[in-house]
């Protein structure tokens, strides 16, 4: 620290001797060595504290990076999920549409007549179809019908 070898002590030992005395030299050497050991312990405990205060210091720069990094990621992130809502939205606004739309689909079918094939059996599969007509009951086709199937269906 000072770069003071072993003869400039003895040297400075002597001087010290000679200007205070054999009485007075172990009380101002104790007294110079407990300065020494608060000047110590003092400059280790500011040294501690710069090094806590760098360590934070750069404590709160890792995580401010890392703050900006989790930013920089969750702007992609939170574009998707805007895409994703915005598809969602517009999915139930096209099932709405649907949905409102369908009563009158369903009335536009209902009242539009249903094409009937001319009948050109001759008069033996006409005898059968009547035997047949007794085992099942005629029942007319309607538009109706695939719809009542469906709803039936999903009940």
């Amino acid at each position: 620290m000072f770069d003071v070898g072993f003869s400039e002590l003895i040297l400075l030992a002597i001087v010290a001797l000679v200007v205070l005395g054999p009485e007075k030299l172990p009380h101002a050497a104790r007294m110079a060595g407990a300065w020494l050991g608060r000047i110590k312990r003092t400059m280790t405990n500011i040294q501690m504290e710069i090094e806590k205060e760098v360590s934070a210091q750069e404590m709160r720069d890792r995580i401010n990076q890392e703050i900006e990094r989790l930013k920089a990621l969750s702007d992609p992130i939170n574009d998707e999920i805007k895409a994703v809502e915005n598809t969602i939205h517009q999915h139930v606004n096209d099932a709405s549409q649907s949905i409102d739309a369908a009563p009158a689909y369903l009335e536009a079918q209902n009242n539009t007549p249903i094409a009937t094939e001319p009948n050109t059996s001759d008069t033996a599969t006409t005898t059968t179809d009547e035997t047949n007509t007794d085992s099942v009951p005629h029942h007319p086709v309607t538009a109706t019908e695939p719809v009542n199937l469906i709803k039936n269906q999903a009940l």
